[in-house]
């Protein structure tokens, strides 16, 4: 899995793209699968810590 190319949590397709910067929180980011044509969220720091500039 990419984070640039998230799996689908319907369909489990790597055919996405990401639909907005924000989703329901700031903290998420929505993408839209091209196979099964639904938009579903990730956390934007999935695995990863921010940097947070300290």
């Amino acid at each position: 899995m990419s984070a640039e190319h998230p799996e689908c949590p319907f369909c489990g397709s790597t055919e996405t793209e990401r639909h907005s910067q924000f989703g329901s929180e700031v903290s998420k980011s929505q993408y839209y699968c091209n196979d099964c044509h639904t938009v579903f969220e990730r956390i934007k720091y999935d695995g990863d810590v921010a940097d947070t500039g300290r």
